[in-house]
């Protein structure tokens, strides 16, 4: 007996097509991540990544994984439904913009980034398509695709420099940098912050080039006093910039931000990874000193359709489930 029924498609990629389905037994809604298997090593090592990252951070504002089936040569991740992301509730033009839902969504996402950085789990990729918003305006942080696990105790461990969404990516891996650590994150949600106050990405450039040159047009040019040990990455040296000053009043780079919003978002935005503030330390920053609403009279509206069928169509089978655990590492 078929144990889904797809109801339409909701996300599409290069690994594959995210579907909402509906468990037949129950009727609750799930999502269900369907990823074509390669034959590479690289993919099957990311897929096993993915999966122990999701088996294991079980938290409030993280995504739960139900299930992992697998068919044929498809892994599909059966997972909890939120109606929506943060890109479109950014996107939405009645949404209102003031330091209470500021407030509201990213003590969420610092709360859920810390909680996972406290697994030793570097997520890699956030930007607001990976932040799910439920109805009620909850926010869980999803797609772990890109994740590795940390390891604190090892801090001259290598890691692939290519990780992540251009957008979002921080500028020591720009700069050819395989010696990091979480706050690589850190910077994402900076740059996603200031995507929230000003509806359009801080950062969105063309090129790893481009990129650069839309950093310094805020940071300025590294250098050892904003960025000690910045002349020993790869490509520090690769490429020659004009002079560019550093912004001095960062209502220019966020016009709708408050005082201490922005305060926060030239934390987060720093060059020097170890200036910018964990999770944890951010979540202590005076912008959130103020009482946190329980809920929010916005209402997100549902992401847009892609019907499978104008019906649900049963035809999911009945597959098995795949273990993985840390030994498949």
């Amino acid at each position: 007996m078929p144990k889904y029924g797809f109801i339409s498609r909701i996300g599409q990629g290069s690994y594959g097509v995210v579907m909402k389905a509906r468990v037949i037994e129950t009727g609750k809604t799930v999502a269900i991540k369907r990823i074509l298997l390669k034959n590479d090593s690289q993919s099957k090592l990311e897929l096993m990544r993915e999966v122990l990252c999701m088996q294991n951070c079980k938290h409030e504002n993280v995504v739960e994984l139900f299930e992992v089936t697998e068919e044929d040569s498809t892994i599909s991740l059966v997972m909890e439904y939120l109606i929506t992301n943060l890109k479109n509730v950014i996107s939405d033009v009645h949404r209102p913009n003031n330091d209470q839902y500021v407030r509201f969504y990213f003590v969420q996402l610092f709360k859920g980034v810390d909680f996972l950085h406290k697994m030793h789990v570097m997520h890699r990729d956030i930007k607001p398509d990976n932040i799910l918003i439920s109805s009620s305006n909850k926010l869980k942080i999803t797609d772990f695709g890109q994740s590795c696990l940390y390891c604190p105790e090892l801090p001259d461990e290598n890691y692939g420099n290519q990780a992540g969404t251009r957008w979002y990516r921080a500028p020591e891996l720009l700069f050819g940098a395989t010696v990091y650590d979480t706050k690589v994150d850190m910077w994402s949600c900076g740059c996603v912050l200031a995507e929230y106050l000003n509806s359009c990405p801080i950062f969105p450039g063309r090129n790893d080039f481009e990129q650069i040159a839309m950093i310094m047009n805020v940071l300025g040019n590294p250098g050892d006093d904003t960025w000690p040990g910045w002349e020993e990455l790869p490509d520090s040296r690769k490429i020659t910039f004009e002079k560019v000053e550093a912004v001095e009043d960062w209502n220019v780079v966020a016009p709708l931000g408050s005082k201490a919003c922005l305060e926060l978002l030239k934390s987060l935005l720093s060059y020097d990874s170890e200036r910018r503030p964990s999770a944890e330390e951010a979540l202590q920053k005076p912008f959130f000193a103020r009482a946190i609403p329980e809920s929010l009279e916005y209402v997100p509206q549902p992401q847009s359709r892609n019907p499978a069928s104008s019906q649900v169509v049963y035809q999911y089978a009945e597959i098995q489930t795949a273990f993985l655990s840390l030994d498949d590492l």
